[in-house]
C-alpha cells in the first residue's frame, strides 16, 4: 500500500465487541449500511474490486453477498487476514473473495486490472494521499470507478491526540474538499464528495449509550472487563471529538477517464 499506516494497528481483543456494535468483521463505522452508501448506485455485481484495508473483512462479505463483486482485499496486519479468511470461509464465499497480508508501498497489483477500488477508513492514515491516488488510477481500468468514505481529523488538537491514543491510531489532518482536489490533480474525473459528519456524529452516541447500557454486561462476557472499559473510554474520547467538530467523516468517489 501506498505510504506507511504507522500507528494504525487494531487490537484482535477488541473486535468482539466491534461485531457487537458494527457487525461481525467490521472494525469501522457503520457496518452494512455503510457499505451500501459508499456503492450506492454502482453495479458491482461480476465486477472485480481492489479493496485497502480490508479488516477482519467485514466489509468485504457484503461487497461479495450482496452486490456480486469478486473482491481482492489488501490488508497490512496478519492477524486480520487470518481473521477475514475465517470469516470468508465460514460464510461460503472464498470463492469469490482473495485476502492478502501486504507491505506498505505502491499497490501491490496489475496496472488496469480491477473495475472498481474500495475504501473505508483507510486513507487517513496514509499522509501521502496524491500519491495514493495516483496509484489508485493506475490499477483501474479505463471507466473504473474509486469509492470511499474516511475520518477527517481538522487539526491535530489534544482531544484528538488523546482519542487517537486511546485507539491506537494515527491518523493525519485533511477534509473531504482536500481529497477530491487530488482525486482530480491525479486524473479522475466525475468526482465528488458528501459530509457525512452529523450522521456518524449522532450514531456515534448512540452507540456509547449502548456500550455502557444494554451492551455492558455482554461486552464483557464476549471479551473482558478491562477491554470492555478501555473500549467505552475510547468510544467517549471519539464522541468528545466528533461533537466539537475537530474529527469529520464522508464519501468520495471518482471515474478514470475512458
Amino acid at each position: 500500500m501506498t505510504d506507511d499506516l504507522e500507528g494504525a494497528g487494531y487490537e484482535v481483543d477488541f473486535m468482539p465487541i466491534t461485531d457487537l456494535v458494527w457487525g461481525k468483521g467490521f472494525i469501522t463505522p457503520g457496518g452494512e449500511g455503510n457499505v451500501d452508501r459508499i456503492v450506492e448506485g454502482v453495479d458491482l455485481n461480476g465486477k472485480r474490486v481492489l479493496e485497502l484495508g480490508s479488516g477482519a473483512g467485514g466489509g468485504t462479505l457484503v461487497l461479495a453477498s450482496k452486490y456480486g463483486a469478486n473482491v481482492v482485499g489488501l490488508e497490512l496486519e496478519a492477524p486480520l487476514v487470518e481473521l477475514s479468511r475465517q470469516n470468508a470461509r465460514d460464510a461460503g464465499l472464498s470463492d469469490k473473495i482473495e485476502f492478502r497480508c501486504v507491505e506498505p508501498g505502491p499497490l501491490p497489483v496489475e496496472s488496469a486490472s480491477f473495475d472498481v477500488f474500495y475504501t473505508s477508513g483507510v486513507i487517513c492514515h496514509i499522509e501521502d494521499r496524491l500519491s495514493l491516488f495516483r496509484d489508485v488510477l493506475r490499477v483501474l481500468k479505463p471507466g473504473g470507478m474509486l469509492l470511499g468514505y474516511d475520518w477527517f481529523p481538522t487539526r491535530l488538537s489534544d482531544d484528538i491526540n488523546s482519542w487517537m491514543k486511546a485507539a491506537g491510531l494515527h491518523l493525519f489532518p485533511d477534509s473531504p474538499e482536500n481529497y477530491a482536489k487530488w482525486m482530480r490533480e491525479a486524473g479522475f474525473e466525475d468526482v465528488n464528495h458528501f459530509d457525512a459528519s452529523d450522521w456518524y456524529q449522532n450514531r456515534a452516541a448512540e452507540e456509547l449509550e449502548e456500550l455502557t447500557g444494554p451492551l455492558f454486561d455482554k461486552a464483557a462476557e464476549v471479551t473482558s472487563e478491562e477491554v470492555r472499559d478501555s473500549i467505552i473510554n475510547e468510544w467517549r474520547a471519539m464522541n468528545l471529538v466528533l461533537q466539537s467538530g475537530e474529527l469529520r467523516s464522508g464519501y468520495f468517489r471518482g471515474r478514470k477517464p475512458t
